[in-house]
């Protein structure tokens, strides 16, 4: 009870502040209902809210205005990974009191050699367009891939995955980018609701349940095997490696060969749905956690086996751990 005063005390300062005073549209009143509703049946905490006090004050902050309620809503939810996005202003609302994200400035690897480098970036989806989300994806899996196929040798003695400036979007460009690493084997789940959603390879195929997202983006299967597929397997992580980038990070936990160098990451280790409201905004909503390929869940990030910091002698370490 504490909490809901302090935050709504918060709350109430932040309106005031930036109050808009703006009647709200039908649309919108039933987008907030909407919303209300959806945080009450799918919200990671939602055993733990009083539900009828959530409601109330999410109502009389939308007395002020739309994004007083849906920021009220967020904040009241608890946790960060959960954002709306207001198609009006085109940028995301989050809870008050989230931190602020500051990106870690990333030292360039430079790999002898004899290391296969692949450096992993965020996929973003198209907010417009799911057919520009597809092409865009396939031309990410296709460009990885060549770069793989290039950096491959019969002479490598190890391989180095870089995660550290991958802070999310959309995980399964990524899988699927990764497929020469991965063995055909469960990769990870999502737990939501107490039941088990298996992240698999398959058939050299990469799979969410019985959805098939390799076929979603590509037309083929990824046949391509590593010259060599019981080499070491260095994976950098830090504090910018976010949500699919973390995602990614679990699934290479299912290889034997790797182990992780750098820093914690960020803990956005939960998985989001995604919900298209009547006024057009989107409310994107964590509903379950992240868990490996033995179901153990991730609810803070990932911890290095190895943890360097980021002046550290990153590469020092892993040639060590090579040979």
């Amino acid at each position: 009870m504490n909490r809901i005063i302090i935050l709504f005390a918060i709350i109430m300062n932040f309106q005031n502040v930036h109050s808009q005073n703006n009647e709200l549209s039908k649309d919108d009143k039933k987008s907030i209902k909407k919303m209300i509703r959806e945080f009450e049946k799918k919200s990671i905490y939602k055993d733990s809210i009083d539900w009828e006090s959530f409601e109330k004050q999410v109502w009389k902050s939308a007395e002020f205005s739309k994004d007083s309620a849906v920021i009220t809503a967020l904040t009241l939810n608890g946790e960060k990974h959960s954002m709306y996005y207001d198609q009006s202003l085109k940028k995301y609302l989050s809870p008050v009191g989230k931190d602020t994200y500051n990106y870690e400035e990333v030292q360039p690897f430079e790999a002898d050699e004899n290391l296969g480098y692949i450096n992993l970036e965020s996929f973003i989806n198209s907010r417009t367009s799911l057919d520009e989300t597809l092409k865009k994806g396939a031309e990410y899996i296709n460009e990885n891939l060549q770069n793989i196929k290039k950096e491959d040798s019969k002479n490598l003695k190890g391989w180095v995955i870089d995660l550290r400036k991958n802070n999310g979007g959309n995980m399964w460009p990524m899988l699927i980018s990764l497929t020469p690493f991965l063995e055909n084997k469960i990769l990870g789940h999502f737990l939501i609701e107490n039941k088990w959603q298996v992240w698999k390879k398959e058939e050299n195929q990469i799979f969410d349940g019985s959805s098939n997202k390799t076929k979603k983006f590509i037309e083929e299967p990824i046949e391509y095997k590593l010259k060599n597929k019981n080499l070491k397997v260095a994976v950098l992580i830090n504090n910018n490696t976010a949500s699919s980038g973390e995602a990614t990070a679990i699934a290479l936990m299912s290889n034997p060969n790797i182990k992780f160098f750098g820093d914690e990451t960020a803990g956005y280790t939960t998985s989001n749905n995604t919900i298209h409201l009547k006024n057009n905004d989107i409310l994107i909503m964590t509903s379950g956690v992240m868990a490996d390929h033995t179901k153990k869940e991730y609810w803070n990030g990932i911890t290095p086996e190895f943890e360097i910091s980021p002046k550290g002698d990153l590469k020092g370490r892993i040639l060590e751990w090579f040979n």
